[in-house]
């Protein structure tokens, strides 16, 4: 019980226990009438006594404990006054362990802004129109064109012109009426990135959109000797040939030099049926269903870190 640890080992092992620095010690004795008290501060780390108050007597209870508050606080203007001269703190002004504080497992890259251009080389396949009879009319193409860019480190903002041409692929027409395909579009997009870095090079999976203006379109019968313009004078103009893309893959990049870095991406495309194939699926009742269409392209440049 605590009233049976008046050793000073057992109240300093008590003191530490209890996770204290410091531990005091009152030591009462009566003779005859008189009281006498002690009173004594320990330090729990080592067990050294640092300061201890002069004898305390009186014959009453209540003089002695007015006696004793004026001698603890002797006591400790005394243990203030050593432990300033060692410069050792005291219970009130030892410093507190501050947390350290967490870190993020992830370290996320700063934000940096580059931007720059370069070429793309894309191979497009599916598309068309199939219709109830089991004719069907795919729209592959192969082009490429330029782009120019602008970097976030998490999203890339782009626009590009392309050309594009392709034959027509149907498993039903007749060779002579397969046409040849040519088109040009306007396009601007956006990709959200994720960077991470491995050795020299940083690579990022990609995912996004795509919206493709066509500017023009033309089919060429060669057999026939005949073409048809998307110009709006008959029936089709060039922006019912306009496409939207969902894309995603992925790109690297390795530094040249400080400002100056190769950028090279490869995507996967999805587009939903365009207005002409939409059109042309219902063109003389034909009920006929538009197909999506797909590609894959490759893109290659140099950026700037601003």
């Amino acid at each position: 019980m605590l009233e049976e640890c008046a050793d000073e080992n057992c109240v300093i092992t008590l003191g530490s226990k209890i996770g204290a620095d410091y531990i005091v010690r009152g030591i009462i004795s009566k003779f005859q009438t008189k009281l006498t008290l002690s009173i004594e501060l320990y330090e729990t780390e080592n067990g050294t006594l640092v300061v201890s108050s002069e004898a305390i007597r009186s014959e009453s209870l209540s003089e002695l404990l007015d006696k004793a508050t004026v001698a603890c606080a002797n006591m400790y203007k005394k243990f203030v006054a050593e432990n300033a001269a060692t410069q050792k703190p005291t219970p009130e002004s030892k410093p507190k362990k501050e947390p350290k504080p967490k870190r993020d497992p992830i370290e996320h890259p700063p934000i940096k802004w580059s931007a720059g251009g370069g070429l793309f080389l894309a191979n497009g396949f599916g598309g068309g129109i199939k219709w109830p009879s089991g004719e069907a009319v795919a729209m592959p193409f192969l082009g490429g064109g330029i782009y120019i860019f602008l970097d976030a480190t998490y999203a890339e903002i782009f626009a590009g012109y392309t050309m594009t041409s392709g034959t027509w692929e149907s498993s039903a027409a007749t060779n002579e009426i397969i046409p040849d395909m040519k088109c040009s579009y306007m396009n601007i997009g956006v990709l959200a990135k994720y960077p991470f870095t491995v050795g020299n090079i940083k690579l990022f999976p990609l995912l996004g959109i795509d919206y493709e203006a066509a500017v023009s379109g033309k089919l060429e019968f060669t057999t026939l000797g005949q073409e048809y313009e998307f110009d709006g004078m008959d029936n089709y103009a060039a922006s019912e040939l306009t496409n939207f893309w969902v894309k995603f893959g992925g790109g690297a990049e390795f530094d040249i030099t400080e400002s100056l870095y190769l950028r090279g991406e490869l995507l996967y495309g999805v587009r939903t049926a365009n207005d002409f194939e939409n059109n042309g699926a219902i063109f003389n009742n034909k009920n006929g269903t538009p197909m999506t269409g797909q590609s894959v392209s490759l893109r290659v440049g140099v950026g700037f870190n601003f």
